[in-house]
């Protein structure tokens, strides 16, 4: 098959290089707009500035994991192409390798949660109690929860996940220069041991970052939970990407109306699965009725938190899932990009649902702050992606699956 090409159809544009610093400054001046409205306008609504902080910190966390859970996703997917030798993806493959090496970058940004706790702040984690709140949680935070082994715990998951990320990557890159096909099958190699470390590393991280909140709480498939919604929110982030490229006049051979449709079912897929595991979570633990383990739903269903909760059935589950179904939807580029929006913004609601009612009642600039930490943390990923993508090609162009992906067509039912 015939792969001529432009060098330059394939590089990132240079209108977009030219808005990183744009990117970049919006981003940090609506983290800040967001934390004075917690910290200057909140109070006057709740008359509590320690208050005000457990909101900030509470929204800081959820915005974190919101932007996080994209480039976990693209390692997620990176790791399983290779598993199960996938060819139709060859071609849309390398932006996923940009947004996961985004991870080293994204570490930076956990340092002030690490601060909180070497502080000896309580307002995130309650486990961070000079005295812990009841029994259950004391006998947690001699084990487990404790300050130092939760810090040597996150550089690890970090740590983990930065290292699969590079080494796939750079073999990627080695790739693009000699053509070697033994590097394929390396990566094939060791994708399957990988995915395991992956799969403990990212339950364990869920375990600690978000279900430590409430720490007299448990879910055995927490991790599922938030492994489901990440990579929702990265096939979602993939459109996004890919069609702008394209209306910027890159990728056009590249990505087919055939890759986004597979995008798009990967995206319904994942609606599913992650209604699967809501759901599942939420019987069996409501079915149980034991107030050690209902309570995580109670908080969310008071406060006004309540109407969230209620609403991601609907905003998460059921419109989603109605307008993906169809295969004619999945194959329209205007309507696969307003679906992809749609799921990021249900996400991230879903990313307040599972840490923001913990900090409180769901009042005005509580909520105002925390959308403009939502906002500036989208900024800063985007900024960051296009920091990472500057100076590589789009495209492995020497992968030998690359006319496999080409001439990649979907069955017609």
């Amino acid at each position: 098959m015939n792969l001529n090409y432009e060098k330059a159809s394939i590089e990132l544009p240079a209108s977009w290089k030219a808005m990183t610093p744009v990117l970049a400054f919006a981003g940090v001046s609506c983290l800040i707009v967001g934390a004075f409205c917690f910290l200057f306008l909140a109070p006057s609504v709740a008359g509590d500035k320690t208050q005000a902080f457990r909101y900030l910190t509470h929204s800081y966390l959820a915005n974190f994991i919101y932007i996080l859970t994209f480039s976990i996703g693209a390692l997620f997917f990176i790791l399983i192409q290779f598993l199960t030798r996938a060819g139709w993806s060859s071609s849309i493959r390398r932006l996923a390798e940009i947004m996961m090496m985004m991870i080293p970058y994204l570490s930076v940004l956990f340092i002030p949660v690490l601060a909180l706790l070497f502080v000896n702040s309580s307002e995130l984690y309650e486990w961070n109690a000079k005295e812990a709140p009841n029994s259950v949680i004391a006998a947690k935070t001699k084990v487990f929860l404790f300050k130092e082994f939760f810090a040597i715990r996150s550089v690890i998951y970090f740590a983990i996940w930065s290292m699969i990320a590079t080494w796939f990557f750079r073999i990627s890159r080695a790739q693009d220069e000699s053509g070697d096909t033994d590097l394929s099958l390396v990566r094939q190699k060791w994708a399957g041991p990988m995915i395991m470390l992956f799969a403990l590393s990212l339950s364990f991280a869920a375990f600690d970052w978000v279900m430590s909140i409430d720490a007299d709480w448990y879910s055995t498939i927490f991790g599922v939970y938030l492994f489901a919604g990440s990579m929702m929110a990265f096939f979602a982030m993939m459109v996004i990407i890919s069609i702008s490229l394209q209306n910027a006049g890159k990728m056009q051979k590249w990505i087919t109306i055939e890759h986004f449709h597979d995008m798009g079912k990967f995206m319904f897929g994942f609606v599913m699965f992650w209604s699967y595991i809501a759901f599942s979570q939420l019987v069996l633990i409501w079915y149980a009725n034991i107030p050690e383990e209902t309570f995580w739903y109670e908080v969310r269903l008071r406060d006004n938190w309540q109407y969230l909760s209620y609403g991601l059935i609907a905003f998460h589950f059921a419109i989603p899932f109605l307008g993906l179904i169809s295969r004619h939807v999945r194959r329209h580029r205007v309507g696969l990009l307003f679906w992809s929006i749609w799921i990021l913004v249900a996400h991230w609601l879903d990313m307040t649902f599972l840490i923001m009612p913990n900090a409180g009642p769901a009042t005005f600039f509580p909520l105002v702050g925390h959308l403009f930490g939502g906002v500036g943390m989208l900024c800063i990923f985007a900024a960051l992606f296009i920091l990472r993508a500057s100076g590589v090609p789009l495209v492995a162009m020497r992968d030998p699956r690359l006319p496999e992906a080409m001439k990649y067509a979907n069955p017609i039912l």
